[in-house]
């Protein structure tokens, strides 16, 4: 047995890349049995040079599983596809032990086995938030998708757009972008050796040289209906948050949303008119409270705040410089209420009880400060100081 263990020894993969997607490439073997596997003890290198034998006793598989592993370094599509790959030289392939790749997305229940990658490198790991919608879009989906990537190009440049580049939303959501200065990541439904659809073949090559085309699918596959479900949980996957701008009642962007929720991302949606079929779906994801209701980027930033992290600069709203104002200008009570918000206590009653201001003053000096521009509320009850403002 130790001679058999030498031939498949001498056969394996060089790099965990590769040993990956060897692995990835049995019929059957999704990331979550691998994971199984290591987490039994076995490296991926000890998997592919083990014998059928071995496998079964050690793993306890059962033995069709057992052979197809130990054979798959040696299987033709294996062959196949490591060919495809040498022959796009500007192909990068990644697998979860891989510097590069996705942090986000080795968070999520089922991330990809292995990830091709055309484009700039190590994008994933600047904030990124996915933008879906409905393949025929309306002029209104279309305006506010380039709007909101506009503002948000403004006030956050490091920001990296991720979407599907299917027609329609996709589209819109990767040239503005790209015509906005930020990077952009398109998640495809097939492998690159078929981008789709075809009449997106430039702004593909545009996407590969500003930002990155990327798919878990092998070279050849084709952008099969049954993809594009699996493709949507990447999509979400990869980012902070999604933000639906237009989407019928059955779009897949409503299935992204559902992924996104599922992976603990926050979901962000554009209303649109109540009699609008092409805005039905995101008006369902508001009304069940499965998104948040936004209208400007601003709403998405504050919200974000990029994996919750308070940056030292606060997120302006567009076009607003900070503005110092002196705390003498306020009144006793006034200044009272400012500091209980500096120091955290947000919630109306909290701010009552740690203020000891009675509720009907407390409410009377809120809407004052509100009148002046100096706290905004969030939600039901919570209040923030307005990030413009600097007091001193």
């Amino acid at each position: 047995s130790s001679a058999a263990s030498d031939v498949y020894k001498r056969q394996i993969p060089e790099t965990p890349e590769l040993q990956w997607l060897a692995l990835s490439l049995v019929p059957g073997l999704g990331y979550r049995s691998i994971q199984e596997m290591l987490n039994a003890g076995k490296s991926i290198s000890e998997l592919l040079q083990a014998t059928p034998g071995e496998l079964v006793r050690d793993l306890g598989i059962n033995s069709k599983v057992a052979n197809k592993i130990a054979s798959a370094s040696k299987a033709s599509t294996f062959a196949i596809e490591k060919r495809l790959i040498e022959e796009s030289p500007e192909t990068r392939l990644y697998c979860p032990e891989s510097e590069a790749y996705p942090l986000q997305l080795k968070e999520i229940e089922s991330p990809p086995s292995v990830l091709y990658w055309k484009g700039i490198e190590g994008l994933a790991g600047k904030p990124c938030l996915a933008f879906v919608g409905s393949r025929a879009c309306s002029a209104y989906g279309l305006k506010h998708t380039k709007r909101l990537i506009l503002e948000l190009a403004e006030a956050q440049p490091e920001l990296v757009i991720v979407s599907g580049m299917a027609r329609g939303i996709d589209t819109v959501a990767h040239q503005a972008a790209l015509d906005a200065g930020l990077k952009t990541i398109a998640v495809l439904a097939g492998g690159l050796n078929h981008l789709y659809p075809p009449e997106n073949k430039l702004l593909a090559e545009r996407i590969q040289e500003e930002g990155a085309l990327i798919t878990e699918f092998p070279m050849a596959v084709k952008p099969l209906a049954k993809h594009f479900p699996i493709r949507n949980r990447v999509i979400s996957g990869l980012s902070l948050g999604g933000v639906v701008t237009e989407a019928r009642l059955k779009s897949g962007a409503n299935i992204t949303a559902a992924f996104a929720l599922q992976q603990n991302r926050e979901v962000f949606a554009l209303p649109g008119r109540v009699d609008s079929e092409a805005s039905a779906g995101t008006n369902r994801l508001i009304s069940r409270q499965h998104a948040k209701l936004i209208s400007r980027a601003d709403e998405i930033l504050e919200e974000l705040r990029f994996g919750r992290v308070k940056s030292q600069q606060p997120l302006l709203p567009l076009g607003q410089a900070q503005k110092v104002i002196q705390r003498k200008v306020f009144s006793d009570l006034e200044q009272k209420v400012l500091l209980q918000i500096e120091n955290g206590t947000e919630e109306l009653n909290d701010i009552h009880v740690e203020s000891g201001i009675s509720m009907n003053q407390l409410l009377g000096v809120i809407l004052e400060l509100e009148l002046k521009g100096i706290v905004q509320q969030n939600n039901s009850s919570t209040y923030s100081i307005k990030e413009e403002i600097v007091l001193q």
